[in-house]
């Protein structure tokens, strides 16, 4: 079972009513991920304008799903969306939805998105003093457009979570745990490191063109794969997405737009 994804343990001081508990059930997390889930999902088609470059993560989890037989472009974003409906239908939540909550989980991955900028900042200059978490592992030959780079930024918040956080810590963890009998601690450790390991691995940036390591560039994914996961591991894939979103649309849209002017 995830952490804090279904079947949430109560916590001691904590009403069930909380919104630190309300805001990683199943349904709260599905209200709060659902538009970016249809933002680019319908960008991804061409909806908003031309988009240049496709999200690896995403083509990733595509091929992931290929391997069970099951074929389709947004099926990742059906997946999500149904795991997620179907763990609210298990867990018997209440079914009311608050508004308040999501707008506090807005507020909270808004908040949570100052650590990022700390390491940024102490970690620079990297890669030529780019203060970026590239989204994906492209070659960019052209200047994107605003609405690429948006859509990367919905992208990457949204399945390179279910990729590395979702997926990657889940499956390392029933490794560990559940195969080996290991600690449900110890599961949940080693996927956090060996995923960040290999969230610094999948970006390009992180590899010179000599086939060098940039070491400052490798510090940067790695700690910041660190911290997506503590995030997904004690407050859920809703804050995670949402910090990872934030994050890449204040890099990748809206410094650009005030360098731009």
């Amino acid at each position: 079972m995830l952490p804090n994804q279904s079947g949430v343990p109560r916590r001691s001081g904590l009403a069930r009513d909380s919104y630190f508990l309300l805001s990683m059930r199943p349904l709260h997390v599905l209200a709060f991920v659902f538009p970016v889930v249809v933002l680019y999902e319908l960008g991804s088609l061409g909806v908003f304008g031309p988009v240049e470059d496709s999200l690896e993560a995403h083509q990733m989890l595509v091929r992931f799903f290929d391997l069970f037989g099951v074929v389709g472009l947004h099926l990742p974003a059906v997946a999500l969306v149904l795991m997620l409906l179907i763990q609210h239908v298990l867990s018997k939540d209440s079914a009311r939805f608050s508004w308040s909550v999501w707008l506090k989980m807005i507020a909270e991955s808004a908040f949570l998105t100052g650590p990022l900028i700390v390491l940024v900042m102490i970690l620079k200059p990297i890669g030529g003093g780019e203060m970026v978490i590239q989204a994906t592992d492209i070659a960019v030959n052209a200047e994107p457009s605003r609405v690429s780079q948006a859509m990367l930024a919905l992208g990457a918040g949204l399945y390179e979570e279910m990729l590395f956080r979702l997926v990657l810590i889940t499956m390392i963890h029933f490794l560990v745990s559940d195969v080996l009998g290991f600690s449900e601690t110890r599961g949940f450790l080693v996927g956090l490191v060996l995923s960040s390991i290999a969230f610094a691995w999948y970006h390009d940036q992180v590899f010179m063109l000599d086939g060098s390591i940039n070491v400052r560039m490798a510090v940067f994914y790695f700690m910041a794969g660190m911290y997506f996961g503590i995030l997904f591991l004690m407050r859920g894939l809703g804050i995670a997405v949402g910090v990872h979103l934030f994050y890449d649309l204040l890099v990748l849209v809206i410094i650009p737009s005030f360098e731009g002017r």
